[in-house]
């Protein structure tokens, strides 16, 4: 029997992972696998996928790394392009802003490492040596797994540094569009699975694989729009919202992060339709699961007639991006984007959940206070590589004022315009055939039964 240590770091890759049925597939072939995760001592998150061959052992992602600040400012500089200038320049995903005294230093001594031949293999060369990372090597003398999947890029706590030392075959795969861009991971894996097309064109670019090493299996929790398990009918999903069924549903999506005030979007919205501007629709308003909280932003839009604060998804602050593992939580999803009738957002990943689900997606950059400062300012969202690239595949609306906000909203809701979105899909979703689970299992078996 063939084993594979696997990584849960998260909430959300227990969706990714086992709801989608990437766990229950490598069981069917006959694997044993080995659950790494933090969560190890409350193994009751799992109690719904037992399985005789499935085990759960401890990730160690508290271990001590030397010089870890300079290391990541080397990292970053890298895989430098505009999402580390970005992170360089504007707070984005954390309420302290970046030092701008360290942006010309950056910009002069860490930025330049992308373009010196052989820099990204020297910086994981000196930080295998500085910070060996030993904690997992146990578990190899353990189980002597024949394969070692990763699933968060970037945040393996050394496993594949043990992977290699004891001459195991290594997966790494990204969680998210945006982690490929932002710092070289610190260890090269042999394999790299990604979601889509540009994914693999900006880990080709940056973070030194080739394209015999790329996988593209498309985005696994997506497959759920293609099953539509859990779907309820469009008057049972109005009665939970207290929404008219006869009125058009506006599905508003937050940033999450505090990285604006979002609730003034919502207020334009609801000010078009009270002065006769667009007709009056349901807003659903759907808190960002990843943040603590995130749903008090939005607190007092609560009650409001013909709009919903979406609190269904429950929280577990246990876990490091606080995310809903419930099957519940991903039929909630399901059902607000399939009975929409529009997403709005500004930069948020749930544009292409939308576009997996066939519902327009409305984009906004422009603020509606226009004297925000710059380093509150929505604009800068719209500066990072995945942003840019996805507008520029224009299979969503980007509103870049007040006025092209109105027009498109009432051109989608009242006139049924719509986008091409075939080169959006093909980029940055790969297919929505609902295998994309089946995609990569099949890619790791394939993997594992040829390199072992």
């Amino acid at each position: 029997m063939k084993t594979i240590f696997i990584t849960v770091s998260r909430g959300g890759i227990i969706r990714n992972l086992f709801h989608t049925g990437v766990i229950r597939g490598l069981l069917d072939k006959g694997m044993r696998v080995v659950l790494l995760t933090p969560y190890y001592k409350t193994p009751e998150l799992f109690d719904a996928f037992k399985h005789k061959d499935l085990f759960i052992e401890p990730l160690f992602w508290d271990q001590r790394e030397r010089l870890r600040g300079f290391f990541r400012e080397l990292s970053k500089g890298a895989v430098f392009n505009s999402s580390v200038y970005a992170r360089y320049k504007y707070s984005i995903g954390t309420h302290r802003n970046p030092n701008q005294f360290l942006l010309p230093f950056r910009m002069a001594f860490f930025a330049p490492l992308r373009y010196i031949p052989g820099a990204k293999r020297l910086i994981r060369w000196i930080h295998a040596l500085v910070n060996p990372l030993r904690a997992h090597d146990d578990l190899f003398e353990k189980y002597k797994p024949d394969l070692v999947f990763n699933t968060a890029s970037g945040a393996d706590c050394g496993l594949l540094n043990s992977a290699r030392r004891f001459g195991v075959t290594t997966v790494d795969m990204p969680k998210s569009w945006d982690n490929v861009s932002q710092a070289l991971f610190p260890t090269k894996a042999d394999f790299l699975l990604v979601w889509n097309n540009f994914t693999r064109e900006k880990a080709l670019a940056l973070q030194g694989y080739s394209p015999e090493e790329t996988i593209v299996t498309g985005v696994p929790q997506f497959d759920f729009y293609a099953r539509k398990e859990g779907l309820l009918s469009r008057e049972e999903f109005c009665e939970k919202h207290k929404f008219d069924p006869k009125k058009k549903i506006i599905l508003y999506g937050s940033g999450g992060a505090e990285l604006f005030d979002e609730t003034k979007h919502v207020r334009l919205i609801q000010e078009y339709m009270k002065k006769g501007f667009i007709k009056e629709a349901n807003i659903l308003v759907r808190p960002h699961l990843g943040y603590k909280g995130d749903a008090e932003r939005f607190a007092v839009l609560q009650g409001e007639e013909g709009l919903s604060v979406d609190t269904s998804d429950k929280q577990n602050h246990a876990l490091r991006d606080h995310f809903d593992t419930s099957i519940d939580h991903v039929y909630n999803l399901f059902n607000s984007l399939y009975h929409a009738d529009v997403c709005v957002n500004s930069a948020s990943t749930l544009s292409l959940d939308a576009l997996a689900c066939g519902i327009p997606v409305v984009n906004f950059n422009f603020d509606v206070d226009a004297s925000v400062e710059e380093h509150g300012s929505v604009k800068r969202l719209f500066v990072s590589d995945y942003i840019r690239e996805l507008m520029e595949t224009r299979g969503t609306w980007l509103a870049e004022n007040k006025e092209e906000f109105l027009q498109i909203l009432k051109g989608v809701l009242e006139e049924g315009r719509e986008r091409e979105t075939r080169r959006t899909i093909d980029e940055f979703i790969y297919k929505r055939d609902g295998k994309s689970a089946e995609r990569m299992v099949q890619a790791l078996f394939q993997i594992l039964t040829t390199q072992s």
